[in-house]
């Protein structure tokens, strides 16, 4: 799924007041330059009086947030160098400067000010926002190209351009996304550059451009994208299979993007920039930053409640499963996420503890056609035959489920995604199957609201997981969210 980049000055707040903080403090300096500090703390500490200088503070501010939405203050701000940036610091504080004068001319309130305080408040204000500014630009870059921070990107392009591309994706102080392979889509030019048998050898092996694998051609690539964590591809081809190479991608659930010189219909398509490359990009879906935001604020909500809920609920369950069966409270188990991201989901143990070393044995009574087991009447549920089966009445009630709390808090889940699949269905995925991962895995969704355990064709489990994806909204999700409830309370379709 592809986040749509915002055009608008709402995009960088966090400078927005920052530069409000920077300039106030520039006037209080000005003002404690020219009149002392004792002078400068009765204006703050006399709530009594209000100072024509308390007037000048709340014009600062109109002004301030005035120039921010007409003057393009932000654009580009993590991408410009120091020199850019110092320039566009003074511009900013002569835009306040002249603000200040223009409207104590047009108040006639001129007298009523200290000269000196203010014409030097914009000359600390070019000071003090230019050094926070660096640093903090510096912070952010070095958040941003962090590793973990970054999509993984596939480079699809013919050998002779590689070294280019990749040198113009690098040239950018910050990237949302690395380059982590590459595909060759004319493995004949690489081996023809080859000097020597030796290299033959490596070329029809691996060979390493840039620092970046070669992890395979026109045949592997899809192989590769399936089994190895891929959030996007750059599509860098000259020819009539790029329709088709972005469809399949798509289908997988890969974000992709085309140069901009291969005027091709891809669905979804927006025009913009990857590291100053410019590219067609296609997608199943676009989401905005502000929908991703608000997805990740209901997370963290939901998720605080009930990781404290799991914790009291712990308190109660821990005995009886203890009991019942000796062993672990919680079960941990690898989980497939997000493009084949590896994660460890929680959740309250229902079974007993030899339950993996058993599923073998019982496969032939998968009530699931395709990749996927569940089964009625599991006799590795703790309680299995007995009047009052513990591990019945948690799945029926969900509160297994409770703990994967903690996996949303954490962030490696949603409230509401993809049912996330196991390391071994994972690796038995087709193609089309990955499209369900474009999305971070959830708690519920829209499979278990539509008959949980009583769909048993795998393949309509992933239709529903693309049908959401393809049309994810916030109400949606708030729609998948009160049905969760109503088929938790009704206990439909549980196992």
């Amino acid at each position: 799924m592809h986040r749509k980049r915002q055009k608008t000055w709402t995009k960088h707040l966090d400078f927005m007041f920052l530069d409000f903080a920077v300039i106030e403090l520039s006037f209080v300096l000005a003002y404690i330059l020219r009149f002392g500090m004792e002078k400068a703390a009765g204006l703050f500490h006399n709530s009594s009086a209000v100072s024509p200088y308390h007037y000048m503070m709340l014009m600062i501010m109109l002004l301030h947030f005035s120039i921010t939405v007409f003057a393009n203050q932000y654009s580009n701000i993590l991408k410009r160098n120091s020199a850019e940036e110092f320039k566009k610091v003074v511009q900013y504080n002569l835009y306040m400067l002249l603000g200040i004068i223009l409207l104590l001319f047009m108040g006639q309130f001129s007298d009523t000010y200290s000269r000196i305080v203010i014409f030097l408040c914009p000359f600390i204000g070019v000071f003090l926002i230019f050094i926070y500014r660096y640093f903090y630009k510096k912070y952010l870059r070095m958040i941003i190209n962090k590793k973990e921070n970054q999509n993984c990107m596939l480079l699809v392009a013919p050998y002779h351009k590689i070294r280019t591309i990749i040198d113009e994706f690098n040239s950018r102080p910050i990237s949302t996304s690395r380059i982590v392979g590459i595909i060759l889509t004319d493995r004949g030019e690489l081996e023809e550059a080859a000097a020597t048998v030796e290299d033959i050898k490596a070329a029809d092996e691996e060979k390493v451009i840039r620092g970046i694998p070669v992890v395979g051609n026109l045949e592997t690539m899809y192989d590769y994208a399936n089994e190895n964590v891929v959030d996007e591809v750059l599509l860098y081809m000259d020819d009539n299979m790029v329709s088709e190479v972005a469809s399949t991608f798509m289908s997988m659930g890969i974000v992709v993007h085309v140069c901009i010189r291969n005027l091709i219909h891809v669905p979804n398509a927006t025009i913009n920039r990857i590291n100053g490359i410019p590219v067609i990009t296609g997608s199943v879906n676009n989401v905005t930053t502000r929908q991703l935001a608000i997805k990740r604020l209901v997370d963290i909500f939901f998720g605080l409640i009930g990781s404290i809920v799991t914790l009291l609920l712990t308190i109660i369950i821990a005995p009886m499963i203890m009991i019942a069966d000796p062993g672990p409270i919680f079960f941990r188990q690898e989980r497939v996420g997000k493009n084949g991201r590896i994660f460890k989901i929680w959740k309250f143990r229902t079974m007993y503890k030899d339950a993996e070393a058993r599923k073998a044995e019982l496969m032939s009574q998968n009530k699931m056609d395709g990749l996927m087991f569940k089964m009625d009447d599991d006799p590795r549920i703790i309680g299995y035959g007995k009047k009052f089966s513990l591990g019945k009445f948690m799945r029926e009630t969900s509160i297994d489920e409770l703990p994967q709390s903690f996996n949303i808090l954490a962030g490696s889940m949603s409230v509401v995604g993809t049912r996330p699949p196991t390391k071994n269905e994972y690796e038995q995925y087709q193609y089309h199957h990955k499209g369900r991962l474009a999305m971070m895995p959830g708690l519920t969704g829209m499979w278990q609201v539509s008959g949980r355990s009583d769909i048993t064709d795998f393949e309509e489990v992933v239709e529903l997981d693309k049908q959401y994806i393809e049309n994810f909204s916030l109400l949606l999700d708030l729609e998948i969210i009160l049905k969760t409830f109503k088929v938790v309370l009704g206990r439909e379709g549980s196992v």
